[in-house]
């Protein structure tokens, strides 16, 4: 619960200025921004009325961030397999910096509908980070996440995978663009 003010202070600061979907890329906070907003206005103005809760009861150990996210990955929650991809890409919350546990948990985040994760598959193939290079993989990630994204974020993958089709043949751009149509999530974002 927000006990105090320097608590407020701090949801708020987090609430506003984290933006955990950048894969070291800014991509902007688009539609996000006003909810973001309205959870920070309602987290400080909620005071004493338990909206505020964050972790366990006071008193109760809480878990590391990382075993949280974890647990909720594993049960298939795309957001949380997201954050566990960019905490291994960035050796964030504990974790160590491996590019092949960002890779499997953006593969699960994506296959469980997260835009955001299959643009950050695109960027590790584009550079090499913890998989081949492979252009082509690239390219398809980068069409997959612009399909189900809008306004900034969907400009900024635009960007990122017209910048990466310099590098491609037109057979490659094809045989890209076939794959993305082609892809299915596993499990839709809902039903994760």
């Amino acid at each position: 619960m927000c006990k105090n003010e320097a608590e407020r202070t701090r949801l708020v600061s987090v609430t506003q200025f984290s933006n955990p979907r950048s894969s070291g890329v800014s991509l902007p906070l688009g539609k996000r921004a006003p909810f973001i907003l309205a959870a920070a206005i309602l987290c400080a103005s909620s005071v004493g009325s338990g909206l505020c809760q964050e972790g366990p009861p006071p008193g109760a150990p809480a878990k590391p961030l990382r075993e949280r996210l974890l647990e909720k990955a594993l049960k298939g929650d795309a957001d949380a397999q997201f954050e566990l991809g960019k905490n291994y890409e960035t050796g964030r919350a504990g974790l160590p910096k491996d590019f092949a546990q960002a890779e499997h948990w953006y593969r699960e985040a994506a296959d469980g509908g997260d835009p955001f994760a299959a643009a950050s598959l695109g960027i590790l193939f584009s550079f090499g980070k913890g998989v081949k290079r492979d252009y082509v993989q690239a390219y398809m990630w980068y069409e997959v996440a612009i399909s189900h994204l809008t306004g900034g974020d969907k400009d900024s993958v635009l960007e990122l995978r017209d910048s990466l089709a310099k590098r491609l043949t037109r057979d490659q751009i094809s045989e890209a663009e076939g794959l993305a149509r082609k892809w299915k999530p596993r499990r839709s974002a809902d039903s994760g």
